[in-house]
Parts: structure tokens; C-alpha cells; sequence
């Protein structure tokens, strides 16, 4: 299964394109509403004196097995539902301009790939680069608990301010 990934505008999964800050039903329906709805207060009060207002309110849905076997990726909104950020966890094969980049081959070959198009990047741990041009995250397995430098995790989103702190 393939994406290509637009930046600054989206992205398209077997050329059906979703764009950021898309409604969240719209891009359900877009998608056969084949998701598994998966939101999530995540409790942060205890850390600020009991203040309600610093929970984490996580909107996502879950896509597994889209159009084809063995593949994962995550949607994820604001808070009025609108898209925000992309996960692919495995599956897919991902275009970021004339780049394949196919889950389980090394990382570093992607990331000279990215150099030599002249796209700069920080290494952020081990295994994790940030490519602040592209508004991606991209990580090797071993940076994620298992072994090797294939590639593992893919991230992109509307705004990367967060992973520039």
C-alpha cells in the first residue's frame, strides 16, 4: 500500500488525498470508515495540583489492514476534530518527494537520500531524525524497543512547533 506524502498540504493513501485540518468525519468517510475510534484523556492533573485544564485530550483513530493486509497507521486531531498528525507504524510504502521510503530497509540510506536533496535533519536520539523542512519524524526499530536500523516509524504533521522545544 502506498502514500505519498505532501508536505505542508497532506497526504494521499492510494490516491485518495487527505489534507491537514481536514474534519475528522470527512476524512472517515474518505477512508470506507474503516477505523477504530481511539481517544484518550490522558491524566496530567495529578502533576498540576489537581487542574483539570492540563489533561491531555488524545483524539485518534486507528486504521489497520486498509485494503490490504499488515499494515497500521494512526490519524490524530485537535481538539475540534480536525487533522493534525499522521502515524505509520507498517505497511505501507511512503513517497516524500521522488524518496521511497519502505519499512524495514536501513534508515541511514534514507537519510543521505534526504541530504543529498539538500533537506537537513537532526538526529534526536539514536535512531530518530527530524526533518524540519518535511514536518516528519522518521525512527529506526531499535530506537523503538526492538533491533536494527530498519525503518520503523514514520511521523508527519501540519505543525512541528511541539518537536522543536
Amino acid at each position: 500500500m502506498n502514500i505519498e506524502y505532501l508536505p505542508n498540504k497532506g497526504f494521499t493513501i492510494n490516491s485518495v488525498k487527505i489534507e491537514w485540518n481536514s474534519k475528522r468525519n470527512t476524512v472517515r468517510e474518505k477512508l470506507g470508515n474503516k477505523h477504530k475510534e481511539d481517544d484518550n484523556i490522558i491524566d496530567m492533573a495529578q502533576f498540576f495540583d489537581g487542574d483539570e485544564s492540563m489533561n491531555i485530550h488524545q483524539k485518534r483513530d486507528v486504521y489497520e489492514n486498509l485494503n490490504s493486509k499488515n499494515n497500521m497507521l494512526f490519524l490524530n486531531y485537535d481538539k475540534d476534530n480536525n487533522l493534525k498528525e499522521l502515524e505509520v507504524h507498517s505497511g505501507f510504502s511512503i513517497l516524500i518527494d521522488n524518496i521511497r521510503l519502505d519499512f524495514g530497509k536501513d534508515i541511514s540510506n534514507f537519510i543521505k537520500q534526504f541530504q543529498k536533496n539538500g533537506i537537513e535533519y537532526s538526529e534526536t536520539e539514536k535512531g530518530n531524525y527530524l526533518l524540519p523542512k518535511l514536518k516528519i519524524t522518521i525512527a529506526d526499530s531499535e530506537s523503538m524497543g526492538g533491533e536494527g536500523t530498519g525503518l520503523y516509524y514514520f511521523y508527519a504533521t501540519s505543525d512541528i512547533s511541539h518537536l522543536m522545544e
